[in-house]
């Protein structure tokens, strides 16, 4: 029988479009959560009914203008090894199946675990080699879970929030002319998130993006 996915209700879009993709159906238990707002480190680890266990790697999250700014964990192996093998001893002792996020401050204490999928796991959806929302997906329908591996190491993901009397299309003809890196993807009119990866001066680059949209900066 397939359990529900609880997932934040402005990236359950993501988890539709999935599902939808796989021609699988879901339950979905939409609730509204918050994340520290502290800088921070953060693991998925999604455990299965067929007793398979996923888990991504670590990630930073941060906060600007109360949006979140997700890259790849910038910590020493050790700390990152310590993290993995916590979250994963953890999530093996669990007797549920589904998605926890596991977030530790940046010397590596537990903060919190959440089984609601949030905002920083869209990072997932272009730099994973199977997203978090794909994965919860399978996870739900009881298939095997997929590879969980960084598809790049140098990316920065900003969610937006744009007001609904914002005209979207002229900002998106604007920035992709700027620059055709972006991955400007929205999970409803006027939300979303943008990406880029394997550039310099990422944060300058996306956190320039996400203002334009939402009318921070006009230029």
């Amino acid at each position: 029988m397939r359990h529900r996915i609880k997932v934040e209700i402005g990236v359950a879009a993501f988890i539709a479009r999935a599902a939808e993709s796989l021609g699988l159906e879901v339950r979905l238990d939409q609730q509204t959560t918050s994340i520290p707002n502290d800088e921070h480190l953060a693991v998925v680890a999604i455990n299965s009914a067929q007793t398979q266990l996923a888990t991504y790697p670590a990630i930073s999250v941060a906060k600007l203008r109360n949006r979140v700014v997700v890259k790849p964990a910038q910590a020493t192996d050790e700390l990152l090894k310590n993290i993995q093998i916590a979250v994963n001893e953890r999530a093996k002792s669990s007797n549920q199946s589904g998605v926890a996020t596991y977030r530790f401050t940046l010397n590596g204490k537990l903060i919190e675990v959440s089984d609601v999928i949030s905002i920083d796991s869209i990072w997932s959806l272009e730099y994973a080699q199977t997203s978090v929302f794909e994965n919860a997906v399978r996870s739900a329908n009881q298939l095997p879970l997929g590879k969980t591996e960084l598809l790049n190491q140098n990316f920065l993901v900003i969610n937006f929030d744009v007001s609904q009397n914002l005209d979207m299309t002229a900002p998106f003809l604007h920035l992709f002319a700027h620059e055709p890196g972006y991955r400007i993807v929205k999970s409803s009119s006027h939300s979303g998130y943008v990406a880029l990866a394997g550039e310099t001066k990422l944060f300058e680059k996306v956190s320039h993006a996400v203002d334009y949209l939402e009318g921070v900066i006009n230029e």
